[in-house]
C-alpha cells in the first residue's frame, strides 16, 4: 500500500475498536476512532477518511444510531462518496430472523458484517470496498 488509507471506526465497544485498530494498523492503514456516533460524524467531517466502519447500536446518552449516521453521511456533500461498512451485532441482539443489510434508502452503506466477524473477513471486505 503506497499511500496509507485512512479508516475511521465509529463503535462504542472499546475492545472491538482496539482490536480493529491494531489489525488495520498492522497492514498499513491509518486509523482514527470515536466511541460515540455524533462525535464520530463530526470526526468524519473533520478528517475525511477513505472508509468508515460503523456500528449500529450505541450505549450511553440518547443520540443518533448508526442507521441515522449512515444516512447523514450519505446526505453530506463532502462525505457522500465515502464508503461505509457496518459492523454490528444488531441481528443477533434483536434476534432478527430476516436479512439485514445495505439498503439505498434505509441504510446507504457498502457492506454489512455481523459481529463477531473474523479478521480476514473484515480485511477482505475493506479491500473489496477500497479497491
Amino acid at each position: 500500500m503506497s499511500e496509507k488509507k485512512h479508516v475511521l471506526v465509529i463503535d462504542d465497544d472499546v475492545q472491538l475498536v482496539d482490536t480493529v485498530k491494531t489489525l488495520l494498523e498492522s497492514v498499513g492503514y491509518k486509523v482514527s476512532f470515536s466511541y460515540q456516533a455524533e462525535k464520530g460524524f463530526a470526526l468524519a467531517q473533520e478528517t475525511r477518511p477513505d472508509l468508515i466502519l460503523l456500528d449500529l447500536m450505541f450505549a450511553g446518552p440518547p443520540g443518533p444510531d448508526g442507521t441515522e449516521i449512515s444516512r447523514r453521511l450519505d446526505q453530506d456533500s463532502v462525505l457522500h462518496d465515502t464508503p461505509v461498512i457496518v459492523l454490528s451485532g444488531v441481528k443477533k441482539a434483536l434476534d432478527m430472523p430476516v436479512k439485514f443489510g445495505p439498503d439505498e434508502a434505509y441504510m446507504p452503506v457498502e457492506a454489512f458484517l455481523e459481529k463477531p466477524f473474523k479478521p480476514g473477513e473484515l480485511l477482505a471486505e475493506i479491500e473489496k470496498v477500497l479497491g
